[in-house]
């Protein structure tokens, strides 16, 4: 069996980093872990090629090559993930799709063509999908209320990636989120109880990426790393006892609850295994808000005091951020970037609430007849995709004014240079290597981009100076965060555009329809 893997294009986003990723030759932020996962799970008696088109085009041999075509996407890839099942169909292969997309919304990818939906997590209906394969059937749905056992997970086959087009690599200890904030979907797809694997399968996974040559930084896909500490603890322990032995090969980064800030000692072996960097799920700093879509962990303690201890740790604090919660008060924006000013996070993901498939959020607003869309979206060009409690048009215009000064060149310089400042440096001494011609090239373009051409230029120089003196072992981590700011000079202009597009289409709509029931009455 000849197994053709399609990972489909995403849109331009907040983390799709294009023109910084271009300064050194690198095509995509990260794999897509979970095909290289399916076809570790499927028969190793198959052959498998990957294409990932965010990296390049499928060729012509490929697709006659192909015998099956397995197609995975998040919501936000389904315009291509549609495309890439027609290009299949099209050439009489059969095609099979599964991941979060398909599994949130199993209509919409039956009627995209596919003929097979194998839906849920792969470890239980993978081998569903294949018995039926092996009785000749030629479609069908495979589904599983059963949560895996992830300790039984195989290595993914990173050796099907095209490994120098990433910037990033994957991997993934755990699985499910104790928490139940209502707009989130971690919890519809993977449960409220925490899966992790033993500390032997991650450190499996990582030396295999050792083995495979990798040496850049590697991204723990867990969507709440902290899920559970104690496991968690257990494995760290383990973890830094191999980096240390092998001299620190990766700097690791992963996404958390706040409630790390608490737990001091888990902080601390995380930064003992050279992770440098977290994203945290902050939304608002209105605790009304926080408290009415049950995000109470956020309302525990300080929320500025906590980004703050995290980062005199030693992590740098990425934070995402959403405006458009039910009884929110006007400014919201406004409090979102006094909240990411005073808190130094350089990189804050800005984006208007989105209410997504079958999570709480989904149901309760269907119930209240206020969704606009069947699908949902997490993209930040999407106007919100149903009737919020305030003006639909005073949201998006505040988010557009929030997120254009969030990106201002200026201000992103400042808040990376004190973020920076706060933060604590690396524990460890990781292994020098010569640096890239490709990252050589970044180096000056970055300088003359940010040194001389713009507004930055007067405080560019000093602020690099400074941090060379006071963090020396930090200096090139800075240098990449101000890399990434180049790809905020095109994403904040398209975000205003489409988002003012839409809004203009939106009042439009909404114009014409009050004109028709005014018609109706009257008549």
């Amino acid at each position: 069996m000849h197994v053709l893997l399609i990972y489909p294009q995403f849109p331009p986003s907040f983390w799709s980093f294009e023109r910084a990723l271009h300064l050194v030759d690198r095509k995509a932020l990260l794999p897509p872990l979970g095909l290289v996962t399916v076809a570790a799970i499927l028969p190793q008696e198959w052959d498998f090629k990957l294409v990932d088109r965010n990296v390049r085009e499928v060729q012509d041999s490929e697709w006659a090559w192909a015998d099956l075509v397995i197609v995975s996407a998040m919501i936000v890839q389904k315009e291509d993930f549609g495309q890439q099942i027609q290009a299949a169909k099209q050439r009489g292969i059969p095609v099979a799709v599964g991941g979060p997309y398909a599994t949130a919304l199993p209509h919409e990818a039956e009627a995209s063509g596919a003929d097979f939906l194998v839906l849920d997590e792969g470890e239980m209906t993978l081998p569903m999908f294949v018995e039926a394969l092996e009785r000749g059937e030629t479609s069908g749905t495979f589904r599983s209320e059963v949560k895996p056992d992830v300790t039984q997970t195989p290595i993914p086959r990173y050796d099907l990636l095209e490994m120098d087009a990433y910037d990033n690599m994957s991997v993934q200890f755990s699985r499910g989120c104790p928490f139940q904030c209502e707009f989130c979907d971690i919890i519809v797809l993977y449960g409220r109880k925490p899966r992790t694997k033993t500390p032997q399968q991650l450190i499996g996974e990582l030396e295999r990426l050792y083995d495979l040559g990798w040496r850049r930084s590697i991204f723990l896909v867990d969507d709440n790393f902290i899920g559970n500490k104690r496991n968690v603890k257990l494995m760290l322990n383990e973890l830094k006892e191999w980096m240390a032995d092998h001299e620190y090969p990766f700097f690791l980064n992963t996404e958390a609850s706040v409630d790390l800030a608490q737990d001091p000692e888990l902080m601390e072996l995380m930064v003992e295994c050279n992770f440098n960097a977290v994203f945290l799920g902050i939304e608002t700093p209105d605790t009304e808000s926080l408290a009415l879509t049950k995000k109470f962990q956020n309302t525990r303690n300080s929320l500025n005091e906590s980004v703050k201890s995290i980062m005199r740790q030693g992590l740098r604090v990425t934070a995402g951020f959403i405006v458009g919660f039910d009884g929110e008060q006007p400014q919201a924006g406004d409090r979102v970037v006094q909240f990411v000013e005073d808190t130094s996070i350089s990189l804050a993901m800005f984006s208007m609430l989105q209410a997504l498939p079958g999570t709480a959020l989904w149901e309760r607003l269907e119930k209240e007849g206020r969704l606009l869309t069947e699908g949902g979206n997490i993209n930040q060009t999407t106007l919100m995709n149903f009737v919020p409690t305030r003006p639909i048009d005073a949201i998006a215009q505040e988010y557009i004014r929030t997120f254009w000064d969030l990106y201002d060149p200026l201000r992103y310089l400042e808040r990376t240079y004190r973020q920076f400042l706060l933060m604590g440096e690396p524990r460890n001494k990781t292994k020098l290597r010569a640096p890239t011609p490709a990252a050589i090239r970044a180096l000056l373009t970055i300088a003359w981009r940010q040194g001389i051409v713009r507004k930055t230029r007067w405080k560019f120089w000093p602020y690099l100076f400074h941090i060379m003196r006071a963090k020396p072992n930090n200096w090139q981590h800075y240098l990449s965060i101000c890399a990434l700011g180049e790809h905020f000079l095109d994403y904040r202009q398209m975000v205003r555009s489409q988002i003012e597009s839409q809004l203009q289409d939106y009042l439009t709509l909404k114009e014409a329809q009050e004109g028709e029931t005014q018609q109706t009455v009257a008549a």
